[in-house]
């Protein structure tokens, strides 16, 4: 089982691409066929996001993560070794601060974090607990960090959990320039699509188009 899925709980309200321009590179002047190229548009902003592992489009999306479970079972070492031989040195980092946890947002950018939530169990009642963005003090229970790729939630707070559920709306401006040099690669996957329907494989050109532009952030 991965420790890690997500599913998207609001699908986006846009495409990177219009009807209307998909229609103008296909050369396509009717009506009778907005239906198949709506669909088609659609499919080639998932093929890509799926192939670039980023959101092209703002959707919110739940993810689960599952952390493997801590080992056990008996100890073992070294036999007659002495408390004080062949220590080693621990890195000096503050100990207050750093993350107990980190878990990574797929299909980011994440735009809007909405929450994080855990379970002990798949029995606790209710299902999930929130957890607060802040303590009683003040301090942070957990804080996304936007500059790491994927970006990620760093989690400071002592939890007896098995599972995390968090929640966020990820996603880019359809006029980032990321985005709008992105639209070649989608034009090109649309018209192969819209002339060959027998389910021909995407041909490596296409697809190395998409992979030329793959990016650490978007």
């Amino acid at each position: 089982m991965l420790p890690i899925s997500y599913k998207i709980i609001a699908l986006p309200s846009a495409e990177p691409i219009t009807l209307t321009d998909a229609k103008d590179y296909l050369n396509v002047d009717f009506s009778s066929k907005d239906t198949l190229i709506s669909r088609l548009i659609t499919d080639a902003r998932r093929y890509a996001e799926n192939m670039l592992h980023k959101s092209l489009v703002t959707q919110t999306i739940q993810l689960i993560y599952e952390p493997d479970p801590v080992a056990q079972g008996e100890l073992s070492g070294p036999i007659g070794m002495r408390f004080d031989e062949d220590l080693w040195e621990r890195p000096n980092v503050p100990l207050l601060g750093t993350a107990r946890i980190v878990i990574p947002c797929l299909m980011g950018p994440v735009q809007t974090f909405t929450s994080l939530e855990y379970q002990l169990t798949r029995m606790d009642n209710p299902e999930w607990t929130l957890v607060s963005e802040t303590d009683s003090g003040g301090n942070a229970n957990y804080r996304l960090d936007s500059y790491a790729d994927p970006n990620e939630v760093n989690v400071f707070t002592i939890l007896a959990a098995s599972r995390y559920r968090l929640t966020y709306v990820a996603g880019s401006d359809a006029m980032d320039p990321k985005i709008l040099d992105l639209r070649t690669p989608l034009f090109s996957l649309i018209n192969f699509w819209y002339e060959h329907r027998e389910g021909d494989a995407v041909p490596d050109g296409i697809r190395q188009q998409f992979a030329e532009r793959r990016v650490f952030m978007l």
